[in-house]
């Protein structure tokens, strides 16, 4: 076989598999699985959001006990992490001053969260979707969403 035969065939199978393209529903089930088993071992109730590349949402899951606003925030953290290709928290130290992105959390309509828990999935260096947890501490926020992630997507910081 030639090369390019070859390489053809490894992306085509690629892409029939979802390998390179956008998150699927069967991965957002298990990614939210992954972040309650983790929410559940730290004692902590959390909402889990995953959207696609563009935002858009494919699953949302709300612990029992999760506060009532980590509804909307895990649906804002996933969607700004889509939005912007980076972490929540990434972002956040791109609006501080001096940053490049000084009072991005005055646009879109307030949706653009700057503290950490949202997770951009990339596959191949390539964005396909993100995860946004709330519920906890920032800090436990980014453990379970980095725990989902793990072996699924590649870390992006």
């Amino acid at each position: 076989m030639q090369t390019a035969e070859l390489i053809d065939r490894l992306l085509g199978d690629a892409l029939a598999t979802g390998a390179l393209g956008p998150v699927t529903l069967a991965e957002a089930l298990r990614l939210a699985a992954r972040a309650e088993g983790k929410a559940e071992e730290i004692g902590v109730p959390v909402s889990v959001a995953v959207v696609d590349a563009e935002g858009v949402e494919l699953l949302f899951h709300r612990m029992a006990g999760s506060l009532p606003a980590s509804a909307r925030l895990a649906r804002d953290k996933a969607w700004s992490a889509a939005a912007f290709r980076m972490s929540t928290e990434a972002l956040g130290r791109q609006a501080q001053p001096g940053g490049m992105l000084p009072g991005v959390e005055t646009s879109c309509g307030g949706r653009v969260v700057l503290f950490g828990g949202g997770l951009p999935l990339l596959r191949g260096g390539r964005i396909a979707g993100a995860i946004g947890i709330s519920g906890g501490t920032v800090a436990q926020d980014i453990v379970i969403a980095a725990h989902a992630l793990d072996g699924f997507f590649e870390q992006a910081g």
